[in-house]
Parts: C-alpha cells; sequence; structure tokens
C-alpha cells in the first residue's frame, strides 16, 4: 500500500515539475521571439515596452475567453479573433511603415511554415486530412 501511495506520489510530483518546465519554456521561447522581433524590426526600447504591455493587457480578456465553458468553441474563435484584430490595430500604431512591412513579411513566412509542417504531418500520416 505505501509501495502505491509512493508510486502515486512520484507521478504527481513528475507531472506538477513537467508543466512547470513547460511554462518556463514557453516563457523562454516568448523572449527569444521578442528578441529576434526587435532585431529584425528594428524596436526600439520604447516600442517593445509598449507591445510588452499589449501582451499583458489582453492576457486577461484571452484567458477569460479560453476558460469560458458556456461558449462553444466557434464563439471563443470569434472572439479571440476581435481581441487579436484590436490588438493588430493597436500594434499598428506603435510600429512605423517599415517595420509593418517587415510584420507582414515575418507573418507571411510564419504561415508558409505552418503550411510546410502540416503538409509534413499530413505525408506522415498517410491520410489527406
Amino acid at each position: 500500500m505505501r509501495k502505491i501511495a509512493l508510486i502515486i506520489g512520484l507521478l504527481v510530483a513528475g507531472t506538477i515539475v513537467l508543466a512547470q518546465d513547460k511554462r518556463e519554456e514557453l516563457r523562454e521561447k516568448r523572449e527569444i521571439k521578442i528578441e529576434e522581433y526587435r532585431e529584425r524590426l528594428e524596436l526600439s526600447d520604447a516600442q517593445i515596452s509598449d507591445l510588452k504591455k499589449l501582451r499583458v493587457d489582453a492576457k486577461p480578456q484571452l484567458d477569460e475567453i479560453r476558460n469560458d465553458t458556456s461558449k462553444s468553441r466557434s464563439d471563443k474563435m470569434r472572439a479571440l479573433a476581435a481581441i487579436m484584430e484590436k490588438q493588430e490595430k493597436e500594434v499598428a500604431e506603435i510600429l512605423n511603415d517599415e517595420q509593418l512591412t517587415e510584420l507582414e513579411a515575418i507573418k507571411k513566412e510564419v504561415r508558409e511554415n505552418q503550411e510546410v509542417r502540416r503538409e509534413k504531418r499530413k505525408e506522415r500520416r498517410g491520410d489527406g486530412r
């Protein structure tokens, strides 16, 4: 009985550690992305600060929508899209024209890379989904 309790305790502790590691990994990736954008878009410290503030300000709204069990998936997607659209307008107010052009190029690259990954997954699965 003690062995079972010990095993369960270790599994729970391991799961908690993995979840914390995942959050830390995501945080690190976010910081790396910010540095990549800073370099590629030639962002000033003030612009970085403004962009981080946008993200921080939007997080509670995004979390509320994601955690709202009363809404359907499609309702959540529409609400998230509305927030993201608003955020894009705010970003456009922070960046200059050259930076916006470069940001659009970055977004295009991201979409292309996502499509390549999607196609590779389909090939691995061997289906047409």
